[in-house]
């Protein structure tokens, strides 16, 4: 990558990172909401992804023990 583009993409992380730092400061409440609620959200996702993944893995192990049972 060109340094300029680095350049750029770092001064726009860095300005992202001082708004939202003079966000949470100034309102302290509503930042705790917001991570509260993302926080449940993906805990949601990753619990109803875990629970996906084990019942396939229940009906892959049943279908191969009916298999080497037959």
């Amino acid at each position: 990558m060109n340094s300029n583009v680095v350049s750029l993409i770092a001064d726009q992380v860095i300005g992202a990172a001082k708004n939202t730092e003079r966000y949470v400061r100034s309102n302290p409440w509503q930042a705790a909401g917001a991570l509260a609620v993302v926080g449940l959200a993906a805990g949601l996702a990753l619990a109803r992804g875990t629970r996906r993944f084990r019942r396939s893995r229940a009906d892959l192990s049943g279908a191969v023990s009916e298999v080497s049972g037959g």
